[in-house]
């Protein structure tokens, strides 16, 4: 029987409950940030993960430093190098993630974001693709190597 010796910090994090048992992801909805972004770096040989509210920090520093900051009601389209001020449709392959969704339903109806969340409207589905069929393919040998070769049929 083998005995494994847990370091003070473990054997601390296990007994309070500091192991998080939700994980943070960009969408998750778990603060009102319009931009959710979420920092992760994560080292097994360290058996330690760093995670931050990128956008929390943000926004308190946003709070600090107000004449460096614009929050401009408009989408830049720098294609056409103008400003577009009504929320685009939902055009993505995906679903729409729910917490842009409760976002653009507070824009759209001029209500707060937690008013929008409680509306529970589904996000709009993704306009899915088709499959793409594979192309026949033949293998051919080059020096001992064997290469798939798409047939242009």
């Amino acid at each position: 029987m083998t005995t494994e010796i847990l370091s003070p910090a473990v054997v601390e994090a296990l007994s309070i409950g500091n192991l998080p048992d939700i994980q943070w992801k960009m969408h998750d909805d778990l603060c009102d940030c319009t931009y959710q972004r979420i920092g992760m770096w994560t080292n097994p040989y360290l058996a330690e993960t760093l995670e931050v509210r990128m956008c929390c920090i943000w926004n308190e520093l946003y709070k600090q430093f107000p004449q460096y900051v614009r929050n401009v009601p408009a989408f830049w389209d720098y294609n056409a190098e103008q400003w577009v001020t009504e929320p685009a449709e939902w055009n993505g392959e995906e679903d729409m993630p729910q917490s842009m969704w409760h976002r653009q339903l507070a824009r759209k109806l001029g209500i707060s974001l937690e008013a929008a969340r409680m509306l529970n409207i589904p996000a709009p589905q993704g306009q899915k693709l088709p499959q793409r069929q594979p192309k026949p393919q033949m293998l051919l040998s080059f020096g001992g190597e064997w290469i798939p070769v798409e047939l242009g049929i």
